[in-house]
């Protein structure tokens, strides 16, 4: 009776549609009904130029740089997330704005250029994007920063240790 029963729970199974985001994918296209492309069109970007590209206000000053892209399952962009302040990425606030208050021009040369109508102060005034996917990358800088506060907060407290011992050893009475 009971491999009777395992066998029907396990038929019952296989008859509920899986709640994972993988049973809500599309079906996998065959190769001959995908349009492959062979060259990058001239009116497309790739990401790896796109991210990391200068952003520009109105007068032409840099007011940040694109720092991700968020797009929505059908491969949309939604947001771009801008780099603003700092220096070398340190101290660098994230702000994502919506990819429509972004224009695209191309100059005379030929080079691409991303503008925004705000300047380095509003974005820096606009509230802090935050991530909630990691990457690889992204989770290593966070370690490694970690470990670079721990090693900073040793090094401070093992010099006024040292600090310590040696004003002790100022005041202490020298032994004959």
């Amino acid at each position: 009776m009971k491999p009777n029963m395992m066998l029907l729970v396990g038929a019952m199974a296989l008859m509920i549609p899986p709640l994972s985001s993988q049973g809500m994918a599309q079906a996998a296209m065959p190769a001959a009904a995908i349009a492959f492309t062979t060259e990058q069109p001239a009116t497309e970007w790739l990401a790896h130029v796109f991210i990391g590209a200068d952003v520009l206000n109105a007068a032409g000053a840099t007011v940040g740089d694109v720092r991700d892209l968020l797009f929505d399952r059908t491969g949309r962009i939604n947001m771009v997330v801008l780099g603003v302040g700092g220096f070398l990425g340190v101290g660098e606030k994230h702000v994502a704005v919506p990819f429509s208050a972004l224009t695209y021009t191309v100059s005379k040369d030929g080079v691409r250029i991303i503008s925004i109508a705000l300047s380095k102060d509003e974005l820096m005034k606009a509230p802090a994007f935050k991530a909630v996917e990691k990457t690889r990358m992204d989770a290593v800088r966070d370690k490694a920063s970690d470990i670079g506060h721990k090693t900073v907060e040793k090094a401070v407290e093992l010099k006024d240790q040292a600090a310590k011992k040696i004003e002790d050893m100022k005041t202490a009475p020298v032994k004959q």
